[in-house]
């Protein structure tokens, strides 16, 4: 089985880069599961920012709620 890795933290903490970086040091088979919400003009544009960030062999689940679902 794989290992998971919960980050929590508070907005603008470095929570996305930090799991970025864990994630590529495990390699190709990752699951990133984004869930902030673009609530105004700067939110969309770091939502943007992180998802070209992403590598495209990551799968990515965005939902800010009913993750477990």
């Amino acid at each position: 089985m794989g290992k998971l890795t919960l980050l929590l933290g508070g907005a603008r903490s470095g929570k996305s880069t930090l799991a970025e970086k864990l994630a590529a040091q495990r390699g190709e088979h990752v699951l990133y599961v984004a869930t902030a919400i673009p609530f105004d003009d700067e939110m969309e544009l770091r939502i943007r920012n992180h998802q070209k960030q992403r590598p495209s062999t990551w799968k990515t689940i965005e939902s800010p709620t009913g993750i477990g679902e």
